[in-house]
């Protein structure tokens, strides 16, 4: 139950993050950043925290340009530097079989856990065009229905008992 709350605030605050900052779709290049941005977050496996292995921060032509490691309490702190090219990709291999990801698209970003939900928004947001922010939106409002539809929440999936009486009778 906590875990699914967890999920849909973490959705929630990323289709903030990326309705927020609007979409800069010019054809003119993207400018990076004239200082050091740090990124700050956690990494979990579904409910598992990782407190070991390296995390790689790759710019939009997939080139490593930070590295850093979760502490024994999963936290990491990643500094990209200036002029990084957004959208950045965070990724951490759990294991031969797992590859987390998360996505930075600019700057404004500080705060940025890398989990399997992450990982299915950056898969679907890819399955969906590409890293954009209108596509990465898309994709974090489709796993919070998801995820919603996976738990039960917001349908009558689920519901044991009188379903004429589930939501205070028929409407």
């Amino acid at each position: 139950m906590m875990n699914n709350l967890f999920k849909l605030i973490f959705c929630a605050a990323i289709v903030s993050v990326v309705v927020a900052c609007g979409d800069s779709s010019s054809s003119a290049k993207q400018v990076g950043i004239s200082s050091t941005h740090v990124i700050e977050g956690t990494v979990t496996d579904r409910d598992e925290l990782i407190v070991s292995g390296k995390i790689l921060a790759k710019d939009k032509n997939g080139s490593t340009i930070a590295t850093a490691e979760p502490d024994q309490e999963a936290h990491y702190s990643i500094a990209l530097p200036p002029g990084s090219a957004y959208p950045v990709t965070l990724e951490i291999a759990v294991d031969e079989n797992t590859l987390l990801e998360a996505v930075v698209m600019d700057s404004a970003l500080a705060m940025q856990d890398i989990s399997t939900m992450s990982t299915l928004v950056v898969e679907s947001a890819r399955n969906l065009g590409g890293l954009t922010k209108q596509n990465m939106a898309q994709a974090a409002i489709n796993a919070i229905r998801q995820n919603k539809k996976a738990s039960g929440k917001g349908t009558s999936t689920g519901f044991k008992g009188d379903p004429t009486k589930q939501y205070g009778g028929w409407h």
